[in-house]
């Protein structure tokens, strides 16, 4: 996308950028960043809070009262005020991905990138800051990368900024090699015996 911000879903994208503008409004932007990012985790690594939190056999007035009863005075009023909200939609699974795209949209104002940086082995440190320089150098971006290790690649990397992908990894070197072969046609006329 041309704005920089990932493909996520539209609703999370709605109320992320409506929570954002608040938190602007109060200049407390990281605050409620932090404590989305802390409820989220917090969600997804328990599963008794998830059972909670989607089953249908608890009404959503006893949710949203244990919700203020814990979050009250943890957070700020507005990011409890969305989590309730969320509830009395039925759209508490959403939290995850409204901590996701208010990071976007942060990481978007202050002229941020994620890269994503697969390699087939850890790369050296240098290795590392002269991508991670490359980068930052061609889309004039600050960039906040994260480095994982995939032995699958064979040799190489994959660079992922947003919804670009560099691949230039191994594996899919063979890949193509192997598509190009099986799509040749090897007749009698390709080869000629003079």
């Amino acid at each position: 996308m041309a704005s920089g911000i990932k493909q996520r879903n539209p609703v999370a994208q709605a109320y992320a950028g409506a929570l954002l503008a608040v938190a602007m409004e109060k200049g407390e932007a990281d605050l409620y960043r932090d404590q989305l990012v802390a409820i989220s985790t917090t969600v997804e690594g328990d599963a008794q809070i998830q059972v909670f939190l989607e089953s249908p056999k608890i009404r959503r007035s006893d949710k949203k009262a244990a919700l203020e009863k814990a979050l009250s005075g943890q957070v700020s009023v507005a990011v409890l005020n969305l989590i309730l909200i969320l509830i009395d939609r039925g759209r508490q699974g959403l939290i995850e991905d409204i901590a996701h795209a208010y990071q976007d949209r942060m990481d978007v104002l202050a002229g941020r990138v994620n890269a994503t940086i697969t390699s087939a082995t850890k790369l050296s440190s240098a290795i590392r800051k002269a991508l991670v320089g490359a980068i930052a150098k061609k889309l004039d971006k600050e960039v906040v990368s994260t480095e994982q290790v995939d032995p699958d690649l064979l040799a190489g990397l994959t660079i992922q900024v947003g919804d670009l992908v560099v691949d230039g990894s191994l594996r899919t070197q063979l890949r193509k090699v192997r598509q190009e072969v099986s799509q040749t046609r090897f007749g009698k006329d390709l080869i000629d015996e003079n």
